[in-house]
């Protein structure tokens, strides 16, 4: 990638998934022992497999800092999601500081604000967008929203206008902009979070993978493989 590219899409990590399994996991918030509990359930190989977060590591659950801890970890990969955003925001937005302190970010403001600046800045390394080459396909994952049906184009797009619809937006789990959606091209399947679905919802070629664990609910974890649909692994419902 040149300099341009870089800059361009500096908000994007692309990562190279060559050998292991790999998994996705739903918004985790805080439930670290619930995942560790789903890693030991499909025997995840710490050493081989790589598990990755749709966002929203942190609030509502008993266990942040650790689930937080988990960026530093070879086999752990995570986009930003909006209780991290809130987070980093939080030093110079006081209404998003209260909004955060309203909605489970109690724990980050029991920190010394030197913890939280160390916490601001590991929040800070996590891309909006990650996308993954594995068995020669290429899959996207967003925290909330993808307006655009080209992966490339939205890629773009959520450098400027779509960043806070990545992170936030619902349009096209609820159905907004009635049939301007489709399948996004450029990408096998779009996984997200952030919106708290029943089981796993399917719009278009988009998961979504938020099934309220920290609502006492299940956390939702997928092996990502060709030979393997999400459909046989879980019920999911097509919206």
């Amino acid at each position: 990638m040149n300099d341009l590219s870089h800059r361009i899409f500096a908000h994007v990590e692309t990562y190279i998934h060559h050998t292991g399994r790999l998994f996705v996991v739903g918004d985790i918030h805080g439930h670290y022992d619930a995942l560790m509990q789903k890693l030991a359930d499909v025997r995840f190989d710490f050493q081989t497999d790589v598990l990755i977060a749709v966002g929203d590591l942190v609030d509502r659950g008993p266990e942040s800092l650790k689930c937080l801890n988990l960026i530093d970890e070879p086999w752990f990969k995570s986009i930003l999601g909006n209780h991290e955003e809130m987070c980093i925001l939080s030093h110079v937005d006081p209404l998003m500081k209260n909004l955060h302190a309203q909605h489970g970010g109690e724990w980050f403001y029991a920190l010394s604000l030197q913890q939280q600046k160390q916490v601001i800045e590991k929040l800070e390394t996590l891309p909006v967008l990650l996308e993954v080459i594995h068995q020669n396909k290429k899959y996207g994952f967003v925290h909330a929203d993808i307006d655009l049906n080209d992966w490339e184009a939205f890629k773009l797009s959520t450098k400027a206008k779509s960043r806070e619809l990545a992170l936030w937006g619902r349009g096209r789990i609820k159905n907004k902009r009635f049939m301007r959606y489709s399948n996004v091209k450029g990408v096998e399947q779009v996984f997200l979070g952030h919106t708290v679905v029943d089981y796993v919802t399917k719009k278009h070629n988009c998961y979504f993978l938020d099934t309220g664990a920290c609502f006492g609910r299940e956390l939702t974890l997928v092996e990502i493989d060709c030979q393997l649909p999400i459909e046989k692994q879980q019920r999911v419902i097509k919206s």
